[in-house]
């Protein structure tokens, strides 16, 4: 009991980072900086994207797309504190975000549903491997990030999921005029 008391004294600064942790925590960090980047530059793209669109058939998928804007900010600002308990600050700096994103932002013109609903599936499927292999990485060395990457994972995997319903319905209502998407 003394000894484990004993650690937790040594280096009190260092917050929540006791000499448990084993994890590289430079190397974590900039990890969480190039997750920090994806989501914030999957943000804006969501809220752009949704409001490109503008029918009022695609209203739900402006409000998905929304949803997704507030979420991968939720999200952004969960890594942000991580990274900030492990000592070191999240770079929020909008000249260093597209180079460490692993999303590339790319706009469209209004109406164009299915290359939006495309490219933002597409970021999702990128944000769901950069997180699985984050999580492989880190395996047991800082639990705690491990299982913040676990939840951020699990959340991208179901948007990946409702975007991935979006095309199909799209092309329905394409298909038949007056029809309403998931009809």
């Amino acid at each position: 009991m003394r000894e484990v008391r004993d650690r937790a004294l040594f280096d009190l600064d260092d917050g929540p980072v006791t000499p448990s942790n084993r994890a590289d925590l430079t190397a974590t960090t900039r990890l969480l900086n190039v997750l920090l980047a994806s989501l914030v530059v999957s943000s804006l793209q969501y809220e752009q994207h949704a409001l490109a669109v503008r029918s009022p058939s695609a209203r739900p998928l402006a409000e998905l797309l929304f949803a997704g804007a507030d979420r991968d900010r939720g999200d952004a600002r969960l890594v942000a504190t991580r990274i900030r308990q492990l000592g070191c600050a999240g770079d929020y700096d909008p000249q260093h975000l597209s180079a460490r994103s692993r999303v590339a932002f790319r706009a469209f013109p209004d109406g164009d549903v299915v290359g939006i609903v495309t490219q933002n599936l597409v970021g999702a499927r990128i944000l769901v491997q950069t997180l699985q292999e984050a999580v492989r990485w880190i395996g047991d060395d800082d639990p705690t990030t491990r299982r913040l990457l676990e939840r951020l994972l699990e959340a991208k995997e179901t948007q990946a999921d409702e975007l991935s319903a979006q095309p199909a319905q799209q092309q329905a209502a394409t298909a038949r005029p007056g029809a309403r998407p998931g009809t």
